[in-house]
């Protein structure tokens, strides 16, 4: 067996594989990345490097690794994103899991990056044991809780009068900046929410200014909330459902709100929400907003967020379905700085672009 980084020729393989190759959990949700296996890596990070395992000249797993500068205390640091993790016959090949892992931290070693990180849906416990720390390659530290929730377009929305709503333009961008600054400011990992790299987002596959709506006051921005249809380039497929979550289905299925194993959701992704503080109610109005002009098109809208934050005080006021994300760091073996920063990480409120998984 060969370990080597990908090319784009192996692009058609890697969408094969990763439609092929389930993983153990209770919901089985697969991102189908058709029709450029490579695109998503060019989103989540700088220099992506995905590598394949091949056997026979078949390439049986993967596992991607992007570098992102983010903002820890206030100061830039370089940190790594390991994700992306496909095995054929995942029952048939767990030590495979390990190889693909242990090839990523020995690659990691001659990098200057201070630490890793991994997402990994809960109850995921062959992902959980392979953290655990073993086989060569460093234990893994819990540091944050997110949920991923698909909310119901439920009807009867009531956005309110209150607030001014509209769709933003370019010249909103650089008071967007500094409300994004100030609503992100407690967390860590994020990035520097300058003007230039809020523009820099709109650049991206089909993340249109006139898909962010924004909640205005007093002549002043107070919520903004940016949405994104994902369809050209990504695909959340249910490849699965099990146990609470196959009876959720079968209850619901009269409002046909859960596609059938091995369809695609129709969603629309919330990427950013956020307002200032004391304005709750316009963040909230503004979700209404949207998901009452766009429910006839999408079945769900998803969002992501950590557990007790500001943000999750307006989403959890939704009804719909969600499932437990974890976030892990790694560090060098031997790292005098990996205590402290663990502590203050599980602390804090972390920072991370849960649209993108």
């Amino acid at each position: 067996m060969l370990i080597r980084v990908a090319t784009k020729k192996d692009n058609q393989a890697l969408l094969d594989l990763s439609r092929q190759a389930p993983m153990d959990a209770k919901l089985v949700v697969n991102n189908d990345r058709n029709p450029d296996y490579f695109y998503l890596d060019d989103l989540l990070g700088e220099k992506p490097v995905i590598f394949v395992a091949e056997k026979n000249s078949r390439i049986i797993g993967t596992v991607g690794v992007v570098f992102r500068t983010v903002e820890y205390k206030g100061k830039a640091v370089s940190v790594a994103y390991i994700g992306g993790i496909k095995i054929e016959n995942p029952s048939q090949n767990t030590l495979l899991t390990f190889r693909l892992m242990k090839h990523v931290m020995d690659y990691l070693m001659d990098t200057p990056v201070k630490l890793g990180f991994i997402l990994v849906i809960g109850a995921n416990r062959a992902m959980e044991a392979l953290l655990s720390g073993r086989a060569g390659i460093p234990a893994f530290d819990l540091v944050s809780n997110y949920q991923v929730k698909n909310i119901f377009p439920l009807p009867l929305l009531r956005p309110g009068k209150k607030y001014s709503l509209r769709t933003a333009t370019k010249t909103d961008i650089p008071e967007m900046a500094e409300l994004y600054r100030t609503s992100y400011g407690g967390y860590e990992l994020g990035p520097n929410w300058t003007a230039d790299y809020l523009s820099s987002l709109y650049e991206q596959q089909d993340f249109k200014l006139e898909n962010t709506c924004l909640a205005i006051h007093n002549d002043t921005i107070v919520a903004a909330i940016s949405l994104w249809d994902q369809s050209q380039f990504k695909n959340t497929v249910i490849s699965r459902y099990g146990g609470k979550f196959a009876f959720l289905k079968k209850i619901a299925s009269p409002l046909r709100l859960a596609p059938p194993e091995g369809h695609p959701l129709s969603e629309l992704f919330i990427r950013h929400l956020a307002f200032e503080e004391g304005y709750q109610d316009a963040a909230a109005g503004l979700l209404k907003w949207v998901i009452r002009n766009n429910r006839r098109k999408y079945r769900f809208f998803r969002c992501g967020y950590p557990l007790n934050s500001p943000q999750a005080e307006i989403f959890d006021k939704f009804w719909g379905l969600s499932i437990p994300v974890n976030f892990y760091s790694v560090f060098k073996p031997g790292d005098p700085d990996r205590d402290d920063m663990v502590s203050h990480l599980r602390q804090s409120l972390v920072w991370e672009d849960l649209s993108l998984h």
